[in-house]
């Protein structure tokens, strides 16, 4: 009997474990676990559902315009380049821009305050075609992209904003390769000697981030009789990739196909978690917003009323432009209160640009200054530095700020004007409906404040090209516009305004300081001092608006809206990579 009861008591024992992991392997269906809560009560144990990792095709669908070439000395868009490789590759770490070593074994370095600077790089790279890649081939490829006879379009990434020593020269026919500051000194190791000192971010975001190596063999097979051109690039088999990702195809004007390299290094070191990148060519935003909500497409740009419907979904994400649109304001203007910088002045601070971003663009932030709030200087935004911040408050909206300085221009020259009312044209590009609600917005605001009896705004629409062309001339008063901005660099592309600048809008604006800030900036003795270029930078924008050569009005942030299976690799948006495509991944099926 005794071995009797023990043996039930053991079975006993085994049906009640059993039945405790039972009830721990089915737990949802079941009361929850409980533990201790501090108070002797038993409280339930909350836990996580287990979702299994996605393991399936990760072959992101995006969208993108139509190319001409993946020859990357002549691309003329700003559509990605996936296929290539450089010297070093930005990437999103921590929520922070990083620059890690790509096709360089570590960062470059330079020795002499920047005029020098050594890259080692890595052993046992590749292009596409199995050919060795090496330091030799980044000397071939400046070399050709420098070329005087082929004249590349993108040969002014050796010589600006970043200026090596005799690349321009080099570019114009007028000394030898053996003078430009371009040496392999081995298989190894590279060698650029610039004309003048340049920080790391420069150089970082410049020659290390803007030049792509072509394959030699290639590149030369494809080389006309004389060597003016090449067709390097124009074709699926002409295409030698060397990057994160390798060009696997492509039909012109239908879609071009990136699959992962896994003998990338940085493929290797975990950055990229996408098998396949697949854009289709499509034109029409009307097309890829009804590919996006059919779910064929992994993102889509926001705009207008869609932008007002989704701006708060999780799945949008607001980008951050370097680019203030607004409009040139001609104080060298035949029309004479043109010349007054008090009416200029009045304009800014009544140009209703609040209402403008709201009501046309509805996604555009309003911009009282010239710098965009995506200019990064150093390792801050510009903008939120307590100098820039200071300028943006100064030139904010003020009705009233206007109407006072409207006053005094007014006094002045209105016996100029026949029964003394000002007529003043504005420039709009023709065909663009949010431009001309724009104007007519501004030319209902001005005229009601400044009194419809004593001003008028006149509107005038034109082609773009027409526009501009008339913004060079001279022959304009108002007009809207954009000057492109870098990122990195705000100092390289504030030479437009300076009085030796080769393409210049015709505003009446001349300043000596402001030639020296900017000159000082790039290639004085502050070029690598950052705290003293965001000073100067802060000045040149002062100045800008003092004279009242550009009325900013908003800034053309976008906004995109990603598939719910797409996860970003942070959603802080980046200069240079914004939210880094090389960096995204799947977690579900399409």
């Amino acid at each position: 009997m005794k071995k009797f009861l023990a043996v039930l008591l053991a079975l006993a024992m085994i049906l009640a474990m059993a039945a405790c992991g039972n009830s721990n392997a089915g737990n949802e269906t079941n009361a929850p676990a409980t533990e201790p809560n501090g108070n002797g009560e038993q409280a339930p144990v909350v836990t996580d559902p287990v979702v299994d990792e996605y393991t399936g095709p990760k072959d992101y669908r995006a969208w993108t315009t139509s190319r001409a070439t993946f020859n990357p000395h002549m691309y003329t868009n700003s559509k990605i380049m996936m296929n290539y490789g450089t010297l070093v590759a930005a990437m999103s770490v921590n929520d922070e821009l990083a620059w890690i070593p790509h096709h360089a074994a570590e960062l470059p370095v330079s020795n002499d305050g920047g005029i020098t600077w050594t890259i080692k790089m890595r052993e046992g790279l590749t292009f596409s075609t199995g050919t060795t890649l090496d330091a030799t081939d980044y000397e071939y490829s400046m070399k050709m992209l420098l070329d005087p006879k082929l004249v590349n379009k993108n040969a002014t990434y050796l010589f600006d904003p970043v200026v090596i020593l005799n690349a321009k020269e080099y570019f114009q026919g007028t000394c030898e390769w053996e003078d430009v500051g371009i040496k392999a000194l081995s298989a190894n190791e590279l060698q650029i000697t610039l004309q003048y000192a340049a920080s790391e971010i420069d150089f970082l975001s410049t020659i290390c981030s803007l030049i792509w190596p072509v394959e030699e063999e290639t590149y030369e097979a494809c080389m006309n009789e004389d060597r003016t051109s090449t067709t390097y690039g124009t074709t699926l088999d002409t295409v030698v990739s060397s990057g994160m990702f390798y060009l696997t195809e492509w039909v012109t004007d239908g879609y071009e196909k990136f699959v992962r390299n896994d003998n990338d290094p940085l493929v290797k070191e975990g950055y990229v978690f996408l098998d396949s990148y697949h854009a289709r060519y499509i034109s029409q935003n009307s097309t890829r917003a009804e590919m996006f909500w059919a779910g064929e497409l992994d993102n889509h740009s926001l705009t207008g009323d869609d932008y007002v419907q989704y701006k708060n979904d999780p799945r949008a994400h607001s980008l951050l432009s370097a680019n203030v649109w607004g409009f040139f304001m001609n104080g060298a203007s035949s029309n004479p209160i043109m010349q007054s910088q008090d009416f200029r002045n009045a304009v800014h601070y009544g140009t209703p640009r609040e209402r403008i971003c709201a009501d046309v663009y509805k996604l555009y932030p309003a911009a009282p200054a010239i710098v965009s709030t995506g200019i990064y200087t150093g390792d801050v935004y510009y903008r939120t530095t307590e100098r820039a911040q200071a300028i943006a408050e100064k030139y904010a909206t003020s009705e009233e700020k206007a109407l006072d300085l409207f006053e005094k221009a007014y006094a002045e020259y209105a016996d100029q004007y026949p029964n003394g009312k000002v007529s003043v044209e504005y420039i709009y590009f023709e065909g663009q409906e949010d431009q001309k609600r724009q104007a007519e917005i501004l030319q209902e605001t001005l005229e009601n404040l400044f009194g419809k009896e004593r001003f008028e705004l006149t509107l005038r629409a034109m082609p773009p090209a027409s526009a501009y062309d008339a913004y060079r001339a001279g022959d304009y008063d108002l007009g809207l516009g954009v000057r492109l901005a870098n990122n990195f660099n705000p100092w390289a592309t504030m030479n437009v305004w300076t009085t030796t600048y080769a393409d210049p809008y015709q505003t009446g604006f001349a300043s000596e300081e402001f030639d020296q800030l900017q000159y000082n900036s790039m290639y004085g003795d502050i070029a690598t001092d950052m705290e003293a270029k965001i000073e100067a930078l802060a000045r040149m924008e002062e100045l800008l608006l003092e004279y009242g050569a550009f009325c900013p009005v908003m800034q053309n942030d976008n906004c995109v809206m990603y598939h719910e299976r797409i996860e970003l690799i942070s959603d802080v948006y980046l200069p240079l990579i914004g939210f880094n495509a090389n960096q995204y991944n799947i977690t579900a099926a399409p």
